[in-house]
């Protein structure tokens, strides 16, 4: 009598099916931002060659491969990237007029929440994220 009453009662069933689908939820939620911030990362890369191809694509005798680098820099730093740890490259740089300039930015990106889980199955806990912005020197 007592077996039959408790196999038909359900009052815990909500309770069980939440802990089982939580931690999938969590899960998820927790990805999604660590997308973002990748992605918001990338965007920041990207603004920061954007500015320093404008700045190279100006033909002028003063502009020169650091003043291109340091305006990256500063747009990087505006974007709150650690531009200390950036690669900032300008290949094929010789300033003249009419030539493609090309600039590259490549940043490692640390993964916060899922830095231990990406290391165990990678060996690695970064990735390397990388732009490049080329604009015809005017």
């Amino acid at each position: 009598m007592i077996l039959k009453r408790l196999r038909a009662a359900d009052e815990g069933q909500a309770l069980i099916e939440f802990a089982l689908v939580l931690p999938v939820l969590l899960i998820m939620i927790v990805g999604i931002i660590e997308f973002g911030r990748a992605w918001n990362l990338h965007q920041v890369l990207t603004d920061a060659a954007r500015e320093g191809a404008r700045k190279a694509a100006i033909s002028n005798a003063s502009i020169t491969q650091d003043s291109v680098i340091n305006t990256v820099k500063t747009a990087l730093s505006l974007g709150k990237a650690n531009y200390n740890q950036a690669t900032i490259t300008t290949p094929g740089w010789d300033g003249l007029q009419g030539t493609p300039v090309t600039v590259n930015v490549s940043l490692p990106y640390r993964f916060t929440f899922f830095g231990a889980l990406i290391g165990w199955a990678t060996g690695a806990r970064t990735i390397t994220l990388r732009t490049s912005f080329t604009m015809r020197n005017e």
